[in-house]
């Protein structure tokens, strides 16, 4: 882990990923005119996206350039509840003036396939980067468990290249997921996570550790820039001081 910001509270960290988020995003821009950030859904990762809308800064992002992903989704139908994309959409996306172009959500369950939507999705991620995906703001959301998007201790994280898989054993309901790969996760430059509460501080602890994949998912992140953990003063309880 190359970064560790442990804030007092919830609040504190979904407000320092925000700013950082935005800093990040006006840097890259102005660099190399677009950014490519991929989002993550959870209490703490929807309320850094809340955080972003609110935030006095954010208007001087210039959001035409900036296009959007997700880690994973849930393979439900458009307009279900359970859709990642939905409290994303809320939370920020109404609030911002994104091209639709730039908005990437995987495809819902209506009327394809998991598989066959996994490689609807595998082919726009491919076209879109030329065959080499390269995000430059890469959110993650922890679980207990220590999984990441909807990558879980002792499943299938996906043969070698593969950049997208479809999920149809979920230990977490609904069963059936997308989920971008570590292959794909670790082709951000700056890679975060994002993390608050008491339920967390064991597999954060575990994840400062290097605990084997398998056991905790999280441990396999890795920006090509920088990797970076934000938790609240709950969820570091576990971390060696």
């Amino acid at each position: 882990m190359d970064r560790i910001e442990v804030f007092a509270t919830r609040a504190g960290v979904e407000n320092a990923v925000a700013a950082d988020v935005l800093t990040e995003l006006t840097h890259v821009i102005s660099k190399r005119g677009r950014a490519d950030i991929v989002l993550t859904g959870g209490t703490v990762g929807i309320g850094s996206l809340a955080a972003i809308a609110a935030h006095p800064n954010r208007d001087t992002v210039d959001w035409s350039a900036v296009r959007v992903w997700w880690g994973d989704e849930r393979f439900v139908p458009t307009g279900d509840p359970d859709r990642n994309e939905l409290q994303a959409t809320a939370a920020l996306l109404t609030h911002i003036p994104l091209s639709p172009a730039n908005v990437f959500r995987f495809p819902a369950a209506d009327g394809l396939s998991v598989e066959a939507a996994r490689d609807q999705f595998d082919a726009v991620l491919r076209t879109e980067f030329d065959g080499d995906p390269l995000f430059d703001v890469v959110l993650n959301g922890i679980g207990p468990d220590g999984h990441v998007a909807s990558l879980f201790p002792g499943r299938d994280h996906g043969a070698s290249g593969d950049l997208v898989i479809s999920v149809e054993d979920s230990p977490k309901p609904p069963p059936t997921r997308l989920s971008l790969t570590f292959a794909a996760l670790n082709r951000g430059s700056k890679v975060w996570i994002v993390a608050a509460g008491t339920d967390k501080a064991d597999a954060i602890g575990r994840l400062i550790e290097g605990a084997p994949e398998a056991e905790i998912p999280a441990t396999a992140l890795k920006g090509t820039v920088e990797t970076a953990l934000y938790v609240d003063e709950a969820a570091a309880a576990s971390i060696p001081r």
